[in-house]
């Protein structure tokens, strides 16, 4: 990762997805043209096998997911979180509405929801790269797709609504770049890796004498 001059955090490279299957293992290669004899760049898929050319690169530019979800819990331990967490928000809810207490804040609501998209786009992810293996139905990881895209957009949309104050990362939910399914799980990424670095510098100032 690298940082601008303001602080924000970017990746280091741009993501490289195969347009053809759900996997980020590409390597360059040298490959002879159809009309020439000196050899041109080309990617290769790692998984799948695809090639292409630099040409249709598509320029999205987000952590990739080793980047952003490399040291977060395991799916099974985020998964019982987030249902704690929902029921201790709803909680919260019917307190505040019996005047015991305020409800949880917009800050609580939107980390919530962070972390909900970034368990399903990490998810969708592992079923896409299981269908592809022919190891689960490939309906499956379509509709798993789809819950993480819907996560994702409502994320995105709930950062416009609070005029994107809880925004960490460099590019802002107003970005172009986000305005397709591949983006805005793009955008979750991006912030989710900003949260993660954001607590990690947390903890370490906790640390310091």
């Amino acid at each position: 990762m690298t940082r601008t001059a303001k602080g924000d955090t970017m990746p280091a490279h741009l993501t490289i997805h195969c347009p053809k299957c759900p996997s980020d293992e590409v390597e360059a290669r040298l490959t002879p043209p159809e009309d020439a004899s000196s050899p041109v760049a080309a990617f290769v898929c790692r998984l799948c096998g695809h090639r292409w050319h630099p040409g249709e690169l598509p320029h999205l530019l987000a952590p990739d997911y080793d980047q952003a979800y490399g040291t977060a819990p395991t799916l099974t331990e985020e998964e019982l979180t987030l249902a704690m967490w929902a029921e201790g928000i709803n909680l919260r809810a019917q307190a505040a509405r019996d005047g015991h207490g305020p409800a949880v804040d917009h800050g609580g609501y939107r980390l919530f929801y962070l972390r909900q998209a970034a368990y399903l786009d990490r998810a969708a992810h592992a079923m896409q790269v299981a269908a592809h293996g022919g190891l689960i139905d490939p309906e499956h990881a379509a509709d798993a797709a789809d819950a993480a895209v819907m996560a994702a957009d409502l994320l995105l949309h709930l950062d416009l609504d609070l005029d994107q104050v809880h925004v960490e990362g460099l590019l802002g939910a107003d970005a172009p770049q986000w305005q397709s399914p591949e983006g805005l799980r793009g955008y979750v990424r991006q912030e989710y890796t900003a949260w993660q670095e954001w607590e990690s510098a947390v903890r370490r100032s906790r640390r310091q004498p």
